[in-house]
């Protein structure tokens, strides 16, 4: 697949996670009737949203993208199934449509993924992590 393509996609879908997290985290009316008929409260509201922007934050860095689009496929599993519960099958298409196209974004996914957090350094021939040889080098 097209390198510029799936770029577009990856970007489309940490959009369109962003948005919807935004509007959970805003609460719109019909958002707040909708989670309190169901009996789910203001604080899953608010979680849902703080992870759905986890999401489209983690989605936009490649390092992070395989645990986005995991989380991704939590988070629209999980919708999906209670919008089924509450037979609002329109927006459960559209949530399956979503989740279906997590699946080619992890064709976005880096091959060989650098490891930024934790470096490795050379300390007299024996590579070591960064961290760990800044403490044994330093002086007393």
């Amino acid at each position: 697949m097209n390198t510029m393509i799936l770029t577009y996609l990856v970007e489309s879908l940490a959009a369109i996670f962003g948005i919807i997290g935004f509007i959970h985290l805003l609460g719109p009316r019909f958002l707040h009737e909708t989670f309190k008929s169901w009996n789910y409260g203001t604080r899953l509201r608010i979680a849902t949203g703080i992870l759905e922007i986890g999401v489209a934050l983690m989605l936009l860095d490649p390092e992070l993208r395989l645990w986005g689009i995991g989380l991704a496929a939590l988070i629209m599993f999980a919708a999906i199934i209670t919008l089924l519960n509450h037979e609002q099958y329109a927006c459960a298409l559209a949530s399956m449509v979503v989740m279906a196209a997590l699946l080619p974004a992890t064709l976005a996914v880096p091959t060989d993924p650098q490891i930024r957090f934790a470096p490795v350094v050379e300390t007299a021939g024996e590579p070591q992590n960064a961290a760990y040889a800044s403490n044994v080098m330093r002086p007393s």
